[in-house]
């Protein structure tokens, strides 16, 4: 009588070979190294999964599909009796940084998938969500449009493509941080920058911008000489006014 498929040594395994992979690599990870992590035989393996590259391919379609529903925002509908601008502001800001954090949290594997070295076979797994998420990304823009938050004379595959590519860039920065960045001010300079020049002038005169997170203090310091070097300039025009 053949032998059932356990369900929780299939998550068991799943673990030990996502944990082999990311330290290893693809090619160097031995079906041996994962079933010592999850503490089961090798025929228990192979009950579950064809081969090792079967195993990774089900770990990569997993962690895409996880990607997918928090890239996927919750329903955002920009109505004047439901949410102001600020609120929208907020409830954007909120998902993005949920996006971040997810990404952070799983930079291992994600560095491994995106660096497509290593053996990896499945690289292309990502290059169609990204394309997925920029469609995504458009119809947003679009619908933005049309309810008048984002100016008309906007191009929204143009934009899609600036914002979805900004944030593929922004991820792999994230994932190959040496230590943890301040995620919350980064997600907040992102909105910030983009929506400043998004935004119809109608929805700019209401919008209150200090919704996003102050920069942090060293970008402040830098940006401290400009008003200085501003008020000298207004201090000698005055005088020379007096004068």
């Amino acid at each position: 009588m053949p032998r059932l498929a356990d369900r929780r040594a299939r998550i068991e395994l799943l673990r030990a070979a996502e944990a082999a992979f990311t330290e290893r690599g693809l090619a160097a990870a031995r079906v041996e190294d994962i079933t010592e992590r999850a503490g089961v035989s090798k025929g228990a393996f192979y009950l579950h999964f064809q081969s090792k590259d079967d195993c990774f391919k089900q770990i990569v379609e997993t962690f895409i599909a996880r990607l997918a529903d928090c890239v996927e925002p919750p329903p955002i509908v920009f109505e004047a009796e439901r949410a102001s601008v600020n609120e929208y502001f907020k409830r954007l800001l909120a998902h993005d940084l949920e996006v971040l954090e997810f990404c952070w949290q799983n930079r291992a594997l994600l560095r491994m998938m995106l660096a497509g070295g290593g053996g990896t076979p499945y690289a292309y797994l990502i290059d169609e969500f990204a394309q997925r998420v920029a469609r995504q990304v458009e119809g947003r823009v679009r619908y933005a449009i049309d309810i008048g938050l984002y100016r008309r004379d906007l191009e929204p595959s143009v934009i899609a493509a600036l914002i979805s590519g900004a944030f593929d860039r922004l991820v792999r920065k994230l994932i190959d941080a040496p230590s943890r960045p301040d995620i919350a001010t980064w997600a907040a300079q992102v909105l910030q920058l983009f929506t400043h020049g998004l935004l119809a002038p109608e929805v700019r005169a209401v919008a209150d911008l200090s919704v996003m997170e102050a920069p942090p203090r060293s970008a402040r310091q830098t940006a401290d000489p400009a008003p200085a070097s501003a008020s000298s300039s207004e201090r000698r025009r005055s005088k020379a006014k007096t004068t």
